[in-house]
């Protein structure tokens, strides 16, 4: 049974991509496109970041050490959502256009926490390695 839990959930995980990816080829986004892309992708990098931190109490609260290995996957998707959130912003949004955007991650910060996410993603891989080799 718990070998088929994480497939299980990588295949959930994979349902909103496809989502969008559906409503993108059959013209199903609505008047505004580009919004509903950037909210959607948005939305469920907030879903995947909750779904990951809740990792850690369900740990403790089923004393299952199941979850933690969960864990690491729903923090890639994190990452995965966040990235196709920021390229739909300053690839479809902006068209690569610097200097709008750099005007409009000084006026809205809130941009900033993705250059924060990949710099924890960044740490995470290269802890991985560390780690691997100290153990070797």
């Amino acid at each position: 049974m718990i070998k088929y839990f994480k497939p299980g959930i990588f295949i959930l995980s994979i349902i909103p991509f496809l989502l969008i990816t559906y409503k993108i080829f059959f013209n199903k986004l609505g008047p505004e496109p580009v919004k509903e892309i950037t909210h959607f992708t948005g939305e469920w990098t907030l879903i995947f970041i909750c779904l990951t931190l809740s990792m850690s109490p369900l740990k403790k609260f089923t004393n299952l050490n199941y979850w933690v290995k969960i864990r690491r996957m729903l923090g890639l998707f994190v990452f995965f959502y966040a990235s196709l959130h920021l390229f739909t912003y300053v690839g479809i949004d902006y068209r690569f256009s610097w200097q709008p955007i750099f005007d409009d991650v000084v006026k809205k910060k809130i941009y900033f926490c993705w250059f924060c996410c990949l710099g924890f993603v960044n740490t995470a891989y290269n802890n991985l390695f560390t780690k691997n080799d100290a153990v070797a």
